[in-house]
């Protein structure tokens, strides 16, 4: 391809990129966003940590306006790109900017691994690029998923006996902006494996060896906090260790990963048309040709087999085995998931290689043009703007302007009813994310963590003890994960719904808590979307009622007296 058509190229790609990511940039907090573990948790950390005092706070420094007091390690992750953005950005700044730079390694990774390694043509990595980028990725991940194509590419480079600078930096950065327990150790476990392959087929190893040494030694270093912590710090009995894991049908995991991925992590885009085109494609190889696609065929093993871990791991053997152990229970074993996206990329890169180049140009612009209608539709904005006028499909999980979700006007209102330093008083939530509260600097005594003290919790369900007797299903959620501590209410669903909007609360609920509790943890208020219909009975008394676009917040002041 000429320079001028390659230019051309380029630099379409980085107009549909804009284009996608359009609402986030001319919107700004209008735009809408995914709130599933960003607003409602990884945005609120990193805001309180580093504009609340404890920016350079040791790691077992104690976070006081969260839930109650949390260890500063159980938050954030100092040795971290988001930490550093939100040291001098504004909070919605750097998260804005987070997410397109996640997007944009994703398109960058992406179209160096396909121009490079799987040998397509400028157009077809142009494509398969965008698709990538275009993943709902969820921004606390950073680019543990986003990031593979460009670390592959770099890895493939240093194994081909050809690395240069920038491979080495790419490996050596990279754990700066991904999770170490979550994708680290098994992006280590698959170069591992790579590096035992090659030891056994008599290839060259020490390069790879090193590339492991080096992504290791980086990962040490980025959890440095962790570290200190348990070297001088006051270590605690996580909240984890009451964890449960319950068995499920193998055949429905097997099926959700396989068309859908991990919907609580990256949801898959690839179920309508990558998928479709590699198995037609598959099929009609192996039916012309007598023989299957030596490449392809690996590459589907591979997911598949994913996925038949992932199922087993539900079966009702290995879910009492994995309670058993303190380390099975709490760890994640299924993550390997985070490889699918990446995978079902390079499967469909290797099916479009065995189209007939007769065709290969019209089939692909029209894969193209399908596929990237499924990424914007996807895209929170558009979706709520344009598509949900046509067509109703669930995204995934919870999407909302960020200005309407955190509501800083209405909060600044109940700070100026409260009148009080925000430290001198605490507050909880009821139908609303503790972390909105947090957002607006006031102190809570329930919150969202993945890592706090086992104690706490305890203490903390004595105040909803009523209410969870009521719903086996939120007592199962709150005793058996529990990593949501907040005031979880009979609903009257067979989930629990995190978010009563305005548009979804009744006109009131009976809602019962342990004043005494309340008391205990040293709560003043509390703020609650519901209506609750005899607050005396919590020792509650009515002050105001607030509004926003999104929210109503009935303000409850806590009885002093027992």
């Amino acid at each position: 391809m000429s320079a001028k058509y390659r230019q051309y190229c380029l630099s379409a790609m980085l107009s549909v990129f804009f284009l996608y990511h359009a609402p986030y940039i001319l919107l700004g907090q209008r735009a809408y966003f995914n709130a599933f573990d960003s607003l409602d948790s990884f945005v609120v950390w990193y805001r309180v940590v580093t504009q609340q005092g404890y920016a350079w706070a040791p790691p077992y420094a104690i976070i006081e306006p969260f839930l109650g007091g949390v260890p500063k390690f159980t938050l954030v992750t100092t040795y971290n790109i988001y930490y550093w953005l939100n040291l001098v950005l504004p909070t919605f700044e750097a998260y804005r900017f987070y997410i397109i730079f996640i997007s944009a390694f994703a398109l960058l990774g992406m179209w160096l691994l396909c121009r490079r390694h799987l040998g397509l043509n400028e157009w077809t990595s142009a494509f398969l690029a965008l698709s990538f980028a275009f993943t709902p990725f969820l921004p606390t991940w950073g680019l543990s998923i986003a990031g593979q194509p460009l670390l592959l590419f770099a890895i493939l480079n240093i194994r081909n006996g050809k690395p240069g600078k920038w491979d080495w930096l790419i490996v050596g950065a990279f754990p700066f902006a991904s999770n170490f327990q979550s994708a680290g150790v098994f992006m280590l476990f698959a170069l591992g494996v790579l590096i035992a392959h090659d030891i056994v087929m008599k290839l060259p190893y020490r390069r790879l060896l090193l590339a492991f040494v080096v992504l290791l030694a980086v990962y040490i270093v980025t959890k440095i906090d962790l570290i200190q912590n348990l070297l001088g710090g006051e270590g605690f009995e996580s909240h984890r260790m009451e964890m449960r894991r319950f068995p499920a049908s193998r055949l429905k995991v097997f099926a959700r990963y396989f068309l859908l991925g991990n919907i609580d992590v990256a949801l898959s885009l690839h179920t309508f048309i990558l998928l479709p085109l590699i198995c037609t494609v598959y099929v009609v190889f192996a039916f012309r040709e007598k023989r299957l696609p030596k490449g392809l065929t690996a590459t589907l093993l591979i997911i598949t087999s994913i996925c038949l871990y992932i199922a087993v791991l539900q079966w009702e053997f290995m879910v009492n085995l994995r309670n058993q152990s303190d380390l099975l229970r709490m760890f994640s074993m299924d993550r390997f998931h985070i490889f699918l996206q990446l995978l079902w990329h390079v499967a469909a890169a290797q099916a479009i290689l065995l189209i007939s180049t007769a065709y290969r140009n019209r089939i692909v612009a029209a894969v193209a043009m399908a596929q990237l209608l499924i990424c914007f539709a996807y895209q929170p904005t558009y979706y709520e703007r344009i598509v949900k006028s046509f067509i109703r499909i669930v995204p995934y999980h919870y999407i909302f302007t960020y200005e309407d979700y955190y509501a800083e006007r209405m909060f600044g209102d109940i700070r100026s009813y409260i009148k009080k330093p925000v430290q001198t008083y605490r507050v909880a939530s009821i139908g609303i994310p503790p972390a909105i509260a947090q957002y607006n600097q006031l102190w809570t005594i329930d919150g969202y963590s993945s890592n706090y003290p086992l104690s706490y919790k305890k203490k903390f369900r004595k105040i909803i003890a009523a209410e969870l007797e009521k719903s086996e299903g939120n007592r199962g959620f709150f005793d058996f994960w529990g990593s949501m501590c907040t005031i979880l209410y009979d609903q009257g669903l067979s989930y629990y719904e995190p978010y009563m909007t305005r548009s979804k609360a009744p006109a009131s609920r009976d809602i019962v808590l342990s004043h005494a509790a309340l008391r205990g943890l040293h709560c003043d208020y509390i703020l609650s979307a519901e209506n609750i219909r005899t607050p005396e009975k919590s020792g509650l008394s009515k002050l105001a009622i607030f509004n926003s676009p999104l929210w109503r917040v009935h303000l409850y002041e806590v009885a002093k007296g027992e």
